[in-house]
């Protein structure tokens, strides 16, 4: 149980820590490095910048959400391999989310 807690805690803490330092410190410029990279959002500076702060948002948010959740999965889910490998599945769809939502939101933009 021990593992699979500190791994949500981690990665929950990692999302939040992504989104403060995007939302606070955001890419100036379109680069490769850093920020939030699709060929969308690199296509001009209004799609950079509007991909970089909501994407900082929903870190934050969703950084939030796994902490939650993932502390749940391993409160509930007593084998550690299979509380680990749901932690990684639910850490998968949230970063899937993520990127829909963004680039659903970039895709409205862009018309």
């Amino acid at each position: 149980m021990m593992g699979s807690l500190i791994l949500s805690l981690a990665a929950g803490l990692i999302f939040i820590a992504a989104g403060l330092f995007m939302k606070y410190k955001p890419p100036a410029k379109i680069n490769a490095i850093y920020g939030y990279r699709t060929f969308r959002s690199m296509k001009n500076e209004v799609l950079w910048k509007e991909a970089n702060s909501y994407s900082a948002v929903l870190l934050i948010r969703y950084g939030i959400a796994m902490v939650i959740i993932g502390t749940l999965i391993s409160l509930i889910v007593r084998q550690e391999l299979a509380a680990v490998f749901s932690l990684m599945g639910f850490m998968l769809l949230v970063i899937i989310v993520l990127i829909l939502q963004v680039e659903k939101r970039l895709k409205e933009l862009d018309k």
